[in-house]
């Protein structure tokens, strides 16, 4: 797992492929079990939960999971739901006083991104991916965290697919192009640049990057290199 402080009251976290008991084609990189933690994507469920369990157990907490679909829906929780998906929503909010309690976004590709109040009692994770960025679902996480603590929010953003590799249609590149978010490819054709848009929409908040592209690096799982594969986490945890 990679870990990066997230504010001075939170860290986040984010999860490989290695270190879990799923198998082929959601094994680790370099043979052994993978840590695929998605239950939507094939996997033997009895697998996915034993991998849920392991990142709860070396995190200490329970991890409050999404129905991602790509939209703008936001979900407060302030206490454990018992469910495999707290909500159906792309952003996921947790505070305040259940610091057992963390929120946790699944990608393969996309960005997660963590965000935390200083002290650390409100956190939240982000699933941005290109329509989630169009649609503002960072933005919306941003100001729902700052309204609900009133303290200064800071972000963290994990491995995905990098511009150089995330290659679109001439559409889709217009459509990214007109929020900072437009690439060019290592091919030389239009690409999105997730990161760069993630950027221009939390000006002003304190910002860190994870860094590692999901399609070039078989650390992690990612959907355009593989087709059917798993999904890594992004987790905030308090400090």
């Amino acid at each position: 797992m990679l870990h990066h402080d997230l504010s001075p009251g939170a860290r986040a976290v984010f999860t490989t492929r290695a270190g879990g008991v799923s198998g082929s084609p959601y094994a680790a990189s370099g043979g052994g079990g993978g840590f695929n933690l998605g239950r939507h994507v094939g996997d033997e469920p009895a697998a996915v939960d034993e991998n849920r369990r392991r990142l709860e157990r070396m995190l200490g907490v329970t991890v409050e999971w999404m129905d991602q679909v790509h939209g703008r829906d936001l979900c407060v929780i302030t206490e454990p739901t018992g469910r495999h998906a707290a909500a159906t929503a792309d952003a996921l909010v947790i505070g305040p006083g259940v610091p057992r309690i963390a929120p946790g976004v699944l990608v393969a590709d996309c960005v997660p991104v963590v965000l935390a109040t200083e002290s650390g009692s409100h956190r939240a994770a982000v699933h941005v991916g290109r329509k989630g960025m169009m649609l503002g679902i960072l933005g919306a996480a941003v100001e729902r965290l700052g309204e609900l603590a009133r303290e200064a929010v800071f972000a963290v953003a994990g491995p995905h697919i990098c511009g150089r590799c995330y290659e679109v249609s001439a559409e889709l590149f217009a459509e990214a192009d007109a929020l900072g978010a437009g690439s060019t490819t290592r091919w030389g054709t239009p690409g999105v640049d997730l990161l760069a848009g993630i950027r221009r929409q939390l000006d002003g908040v304190p910002f860190a990057v994870v860094p590692g592209c999901t399609l070039e690096d078989e650390r992690f799982y990612s959907y355009r290199r593989d087709g059917r594969t798993g999904r890594c986490a992004g987790v905030a945890v308090v400090a």
